[in-house]
């Protein structure tokens, strides 16, 4: 649950940073001009492919992918994949431009602290996949948060 609050608080941030970014998609059928849009923001995993959907791209995916917990905290990485869509070549600039918004919106955070109770730690990463899948470009971001463990109420004490 504390996760799933985590991810929820961390696409909020994400929707926030990239709002006013229109990036292009890929043209429907009949469409002579690609139409501009901010990326949207997915929870977990794209999802499946239907026939007649408008692509998924530009994107901003947010996903817990592993996390460990001692007696005092726990350690959430947490995935951003940025997608984009390009007929241009340099079209991963527009992946480099997300993510430095995204990026920017979390070293902005008042004491690293987000929604008062996940903090981030340093570094953030992020890497770029050697072959791209042309005209779709990807990024990945790993990002790592402390949140303090819940702690068990001892149900033999009398309050």
């Amino acid at each position: 649950m504390v996760e799933n609050e985590l991810t929820r608080a961390l696409r909020g941030l994400c929707a926030e940073a990239v709002k006013n970014f229109a990036l292009p998609t890929k043209s429907e059928r009949g469409q002579e001009k690609e139409e501009l849009r901010a990326p949207q923001i997915i929870n977990g995993y794209l999802p499946p492919k239907r026939s007649g959907q408008k692509d998924d791209f530009p994107f901003v995916l947010v996903r817990a992918d592993e996390g460990t917990t001692d007696q005092d905290s726990t350690e959430v990485q947490v995935s951003i994949i940025v997608g984009t869509y390009s007929e241009e070549y340099d079209g991963h600039e527009y992946c480099l431009n997300v993510m430095s918004r995204i990026r920017t919106a979390l070293c902005s955070l008042p004491g690293m602290v987000l929604a008062n109770r996940y903090r981030l730690k340093h570094p953030i990463k992020w890497s770029t996949y050697a072959e791209q899948p042309y005209p779709y470009w990807q990024l990945d971001m790993q990002t790592t948060w402390d949140i303090r463990t819940p702690q068990p109420i001892n149900q033999e004490e009398d309050f």
